[in-house]
């Protein structure tokens, strides 16, 4: 199997993974954890790195960056080449300590970082070190439950944004968003494109387009890892609301108890089209804003961790976009 392609560009995102050569461990106790985050925030002062989610395993580690500046590969290297060194003469080695490349895979940032967060956050739960990740100390996830003594190279509010309107809110909010993600929500990434590309169809259309024609990479996304491709907000807002058995203004109206309809259309609409916030924010009237939509998007995604009608709902409704599903009518 050839190497996956590393593509870069400015403001990049990224989630990264390494591993200890022949899966051993990179870790071997505090003091370790401690001089990698040091060595991140060397990168940080360097390259100006932003790290949005990290978990470090005895073995492994996972990280969600943004890279303002094409610079990925000098990045990983002397943040790897740093902490090898260090390791090697602390623990008296010698050789390669990690297994050959990085991995890295290009991200969706409108679409994934959320999700992504999630998986990295639930990485000690899934490794048995813990059973809530908030009480994992090597991963950014207390960070995340605290406001105080967060390093300047993890951004946390970005992610956090969408969950309410003030800290205590975001922070109860992100972590049963997380702690949902547990009761076996899909992978992230099963979805993905030329083994570094994770995002929209829309998304991986414009990275082929800017970056991988030239490497005779082809621009056909195969049928089974993408939902069919919505021209304008029209469509999908003709198929929720055909589904649920709706008129289409009840998706504008922001206060019809529990909306399913608009919860749905806010959420295929930024997960399956190129509109942005702003197109999305005029479709729905002018008595939303980009922030509501942003807000909505991510509230809508943590209940689909909890809410089983509203997940079968949205899975339903791309069976129906890819074509694989007749349209039907459900109780509202």
């Amino acid at each position: 199997m050839s190497r996956p392609l590393r593509i870069e560009y400015n403001n990049a995102i990224y989630h990264i993974t390494a591993r200890g050569n022949e899966r051993k461990n990179i870790f071997l106790d505090k003091k370790d954890f401690e001089k990698f985050l040091y060595y991140l925030n060397v990168v940080y002062e360097r390259y100006r790195t932003i790290v949005y989610s990290f978990a470090l395993l005895d073995n492994h580690y996972h990280l969600l960056i943004e890279t303002p500046y094409a610079n990925l590969s000098k990045m990983m290297r002397d943040l790897n080449g740093h902490y090898t060194i260090y390791f090697n003469k602390r623990h008296k080695r010698n050789g390669h300590l990690f297994q050959g490349r990085f991995k890295s895979i290009l991200v969706d940032k409108d679409n994934y970082l959320l999700a992504l967060s999630r998986y990295i956050h639930l990485n000690p739960v899934r490794a048995g070190i813990t059973s809530k990740p908030e009480n994992y100390s090597n991963s950014s996830m207390s960070y995340y439950m605290c406001k105080s003594g967060i390093p300047p190279w993890l951004n946390v509010d970005f992610v956090l944004e969408p969950f309410g309107d003030n800290f205590q809110e975001k922070r109860n909010a992100y972590r049963r968003f997380v702690c949902d993600g547990s009761e076996g929500l899909d992978n992230p990434f099963k979805n993905i494109y030329a083994q570094c590309i994770l995002g929209s169809e829309g998304f991986v259309r414009e990275i082929v387009a800017k970056y991988l024609r030239k490497k005779n990479i082809s621009t056909q996304v195969p049928r089974s890892k993408k939902l069919k491709y919505c021209k304008d907000l029209n469509d999908i807002a003709m198929i929720v609301t055909e589904y649920y058995g709706i008129d289409k203004t009840t998706l504008r109206v922001k206060k019809v108890r529990d909306n399913k309809g608009r919860k749905a259309f806010v959420y295929l609409a930024r997960r399956f089209t190129d509109n942005n916030l702003n197109e999305i924010k005029s479709f729905l009237g002018n008595s939303v804003t980009e922030v509501a939509v942003s807000k909505l998007f991510g509230r809508t995604q943590e209940e689909l961790g909890r809410n089983t009608d509203l997940r079968n709902d949205v899975k339903k409704i791309e069976r129906i976009l890819i074509g694989n599903s007749p349209m039907y009518h459900v109780k509202t």
